[in-house]
């Protein structure tokens, strides 16, 4: 405070031709800052508002660097205040996209032209070194930078933000398209159902456990992280209805120390509100899980998680998906099918039967009907396509 009154006292003040007031006080090492007013009690009290900042740590933008601010904006303003998914995947594009390119740049450097170099430079990279990216993958990086720059706007240190005016490209000018997602067909629903319920000739016992899951997966259309979270109080087999209320988030990073981990986090709920729901059984259904029980009881497995392994723990992702790539190679379907692939299928094949987009949404759990037509609008063009070949006018 002493040090403060000091400076401020020891401040030179010029009378300028405009008929604003010019102060000018001295840092040490050299330096100097200037500070303008109408009145000298005005540029007084801009200076005191400085120097006080200062005392608090605060740094001028061309001192700090934009790694050092988003990691103190991350750790501030988004860590243990939105979901783990979430600050994961925000960290993972800062450690991926920007920490080693304009992350290195002062944050008082960084220009409108800076962030649209890196925008474009991943949609159509130049060099090997550079990874493209999908449009999803350019707009996650806006979704970074655009609030980071806007909080160091507020906090006053910046005066306006560079990401304001940068263009994303459109999906055609990008290198790498968009995934399509594919679903199965009918015939290759059958032949994955086969294969997934084969079993050992000498035993008669199912050959995976991990094939009933799966299937369960593919008649309810649940999330991967659905599935595994199951628990079998969950299921009424007297009203022949399952309640799906809570997600096994996977890949979750750890920010609790310095060391870095990479855990599951069981959620006690959905991705969405609209998540949480009750769905109808049908009789393919519940003898899968009556098969799944009898399973349990024949190999001594006694967990309370549907999806379980014979250590009694949640089946990971990773071994779900194994048993996934073993029964699609079996039932000799050519093309890759992830996990979500199932689900995927299970919404596509109700509206190819002709189920209204808006009940199909509230059996995803979607969180609102536009997410159902976004991702289903090849299957309702497709749907349109042939009613129209339907129509004789004359």
């Amino acid at each position: 405070m002493n040090n403060v009154s000091a400076i401020i006292n020891s401040m030179s003040i010029y009378s300028r031709k405009d008929g604003r007031y010019e102060g000018r006080i001295f840092l040490g090492n050299g330096k100097s800052k200037s500070f303008y007013g109408k009145t000298k009690s005005e540029l007084k009290n801009k200076a005191k508002e400085y120097l006080y900042k200062v005392e608090n740590g605060y740094k001028e933008p061309e001192k700090i660097l934009l790694n050092d601010y988003i990691e103190y904006w991350l750790k501030t303003y988004k860590l243990n205040k939105i979901e783990p998914s979430s600050y994961s995947r925000l960290y993972s594009v800062y450690h991926h996209q920007i920490k080693n390119s304009i992350g290195l740049k002062m944050i008082g450097n960084v220009t409108t032209a800076d962030i649209q170099e890196l925008i474009d430079e991943r949609a159509n990279p130049t060099t090997d070194k550079v990874k493209a990216l999908s449009l999803s993958g350019l707009k996650k990086i806006v979704h970074l930078l655009k609030p980071c720059f806007q909080k160091a706007v507020v906090e006053g240190i910046i005066t306006s933000n560079p990401c304001n005016d940068v263009v994303l490209p459109v999906e055609s000018c990008v290198t790498v398209k968009a995934k399509e997602q594919i679903c199965l067909s009918d015939e290759e629903m059958e032949r994955f159902k086969e294969a997934a319920l084969l079993r050992y000739k000498t035993t008669g016992e199912y050959r995976s456990r991990n094939g009933l899951v799966l299937l369960i997966i593919l008649n309810l259309g649940l999330r991967v992280g659905e599935m595994q979270a199951l628990e079998w109080k969950d299921i009424n087999f007297d009203t022949k209805t399952v309640r799906i209320s809570k997600t096994l988030q996977n890949n979750i990073q750890s920010f609790d120390s310095t060391e870095k981990k990479v855990c599951t986090r069981l959620k006690e709920a959905t991705k969405t509100n609209s998540g949480m729901r009750a769905l109808k059984l049908n009789d393919t259904v519940l003898f899968y899980l009556r098969e799944l029980q009898d399973y349990d009881k024949r190999n001594g497995i006694v967990s309370k998680y549907v999806s379980s392994s014979c250590a009694n723990t949640i089946v990971n992702e990773r071994n779900l998906q194994r048993s996934l790539d073993k029964i699609t190679k079996k039932a000799q379907i050519e093309e890759h099918i992830s996990l979500h692939t199932l689900r995927h299928t299970f919404g596509s094949t109700l509206i190819r039967k002709g189920v209204g987009v808006e009940v199909v949404s509230k059996l995803m759990g979607h969180a609102n009907i536009n997410i159902t037509y976004l991702k289903y609008i090849h299957v309702l063009q497709e749907q349109q396509a042939m009613a129209m070949q339907m129509v004789n006018v004359c």
